[in-house]
């Protein structure tokens, strides 16, 4: 079969389309009703990692089947996305509900974005490091094991 280079163009550009798709329907996404906040998931377990204020930061803990305090099972700690400006640690429940049920602590944390509390990206980084420096700390009450955290 002959290349007319039709197929070749889409091969080369591809990439590009793609993100220019995805960058097009940015304003879509944002138009979307905002979630409620809070987050609300079943069956997680909730630690405030970080008291700023009047605004606590929570760590949503998704333990394994018959987890108990003495495990000391390697854990991943999850951070939304939304460029610093918005989003919800719901972003990642079912990652963590999928990596719990295969035995490992699964975290999704809050941290402070522009949008909830006028935080700058150097808010928002501090905040993460406060989250996996309290997971680290509070390890052997959670049945972690410090050194197979993953963020």
């Amino acid at each position: 079969m002959r290349n007319t280079g039709r197929t070749e163009g889409i091969r080369r550009w591809g990439g590009r389309l793609a993100l220019g798709a995805l960058v097009g329907c940015a304003g879509v996404v944002a138009q979307q009703p905002a979630t409620p906040y809070p987050p609300q998931m079943e069956g997680v377990q909730v630690e405030v990692y970080k008291t700023i204020g009047d605004v606590k930061l929570n760590l949503y803990i998704f333990n394994p089947p018959g987890h108990q305090a003495r495990d000391s099972r390697a854990a991943i700690v999850f951070f939304f996305g939304g460029g610093w400006r918005s989003g919800t640690p719901k972003q990642f429940e079912q990652q963590c509900r999928r990596l719990a049920s295969r035995g490992m602590v699964a975290i999704t944390a809050d941290y402070r974005v522009f949008s909830r509390h006028g935080a700058k990206v150097v808010d928002c980084v501090r905040d993460a490091k406060s989250a996996v420096r309290w997971v680290r700390q509070n390890a052997r009450r959670l049945g972690i094991d410090p050194r197979r955290i993953a963020a």
